[in-house]
């Protein structure tokens, strides 16, 4: 009887060697996987702030870009009206000259006959009309400029994200080695928003 106690005995702690062998052979492996997982963690996170600081450049960047192309609109917009208020000043500056061209070829005519020194003047209508010409290509020109209706800004909007599981927070793995879930990085989104101002 002691003899057959003695083997069952022995199978028993075999059994149970071998039970805490797998046992122990599970938490090398696991510890091993879960290193590995920090790593892993720890360049994808590298990765992720990179580009979370990648897109907030772009951002700014895209920011003073829309602002500097707003100045320019608005700034292209003034010199055009100074442009058209010159265009009229010119056109009405020739038109004066040519009246007083026109008067003063009147008046040397009639005075022909009775100056006692004339010279011959006529007035140049082919440069007056080449003058017209190159005037209203100008207003062609300036009528021709495509006006902007509404201009689209680029912005960061914040991103809902899911909350963290309770019981994660609870690995001690994820508690040692500060594994969150990136909720101290900003989650984005990329949106197009439409500028209040019309152009």
């Amino acid at each position: 009887m002691e003899g057959l106690i003695n083997v069952a005995d022995e199978d028993i702690r075999k059994r149970l060697r071998n039970i805490c062998g797998r046992i122990q052979q599970n938490q090398d492996i696991t510890s091993s996987v879960m290193q590995m997982s920090v790593q892993l963690y720890g360049s994808q996170r590298k990765a992720i702030i990179q580009t979370y600081m990648q897109e907030l450049r772009y951002a700014e960047f895209a920011e003073e870009l829309q602002r500097n192309l707003t100045f320019l609109h608005k700034r292209s917009i003034e010199l055009a009206e100074d442009l058209k208020k010159h265009h009229r000043m010119i056109w009405d500056q020739i038109n004066e000259i040519r009246r007083t061209e026109v008067d003063i070829d009147i008046k040397i005519r009639a005075c022909k006959g009775s100056c006692k020194q004339t010279f011959d003047h006529a007035v140049d209508n082919e440069a007056f009309k080449a003058m017209e010409i190159k005037m209203a290509q100008f207003s062609m020109i300036s009528k021709r400029r495509k006006s902007f209706a509404k201009v689209k800004k680029l912005k960061l909007q914040s991103a809902d994200r899911p909350a963290v599981s309770p019981t994660y927070r609870k690995i001690p793995i994820v508690r040692t080695e500060l594994l969150t879930k990136f909720e101290d990085i900003e989650q984005h989104q990329v949106v197009l928003d439409e500028l209040l101002e019309d152009f």
